[in-house]
């Protein structure tokens, strides 16, 4: 009868141990992101990073950059004005979170020049769209090198708020 007991308790333990290995991997495979959460963090990050774009807007009116640029005002903070450029850069966050696990190991590089990316929809789509000619160039070369200034901080904080939403690994 001890015989029994000892190889039912061997056999638990090894049901235990087998659960235990099985709990294990998929703790570590539900650590890894799925499309949809990476896509959603990548829209929350592109969100910041467009804040991010609006806070430098003011600061280079403070500073006196925007003046010198040729541009009269900081982008507006009222509804419905500011909802524009939050939602644009959460679009392009999710772009940047489709690709940040490829990505991760370069993840602030990659956040640097990922501004290229709505920058050149900017140059090529939406100013000449607007009016503005290609590269703004229509509203003069000033106003093309405060776009590159002010749309700077988008990549690069975009990167820092997904690495931050997502942690160690994607």
């Amino acid at each position: 009868m001890n015989t029994t007991m000892s190889q039912e308790i061997r056999v638990d333990e090894g049901v235990t141990d087998k659960q235990g290995t099985e709990v294990s991997m998929m703790e570590k495979e539900s650590s890894a992101l799925t499309v949809g959460q990476r896509a959603a963090i990548g829209f929350a990050a592109g969100v910041v990073g467009a804040a991010a774009v609006v806070v430098c807007s003011y600061i280079l009116f403070w500073v006196g950059v925007s003046g010198a640029l040729g541009v009269k005002a900081p982008l507006p903070l009222k509804s419905p004005d500011i909802y524009k450029p939050l939602f644009w850069g959460g679009l392009w966050g999710i772009l940047f979170g489709l690709f940040v696990k490829t990505a991760w190991k370069r993840l602030y590089l990659v956040g640097f020049l990922y501004v290229l990316a709505p920058l050149t929809a900017l140059f090529l789509f939406f100013l000449p769209m607007a009016g503005a000619g290609f590269f703004g160039l229509n509203k003069g070369p000033a106003f093309t090198a405060y776009l590159l200034l002010v749309n700077l901080p988008f990549g690069i904080v975009t990167a820092l708020a997904a690495r931050a939403i997502i942690g160690k690994r994607p």
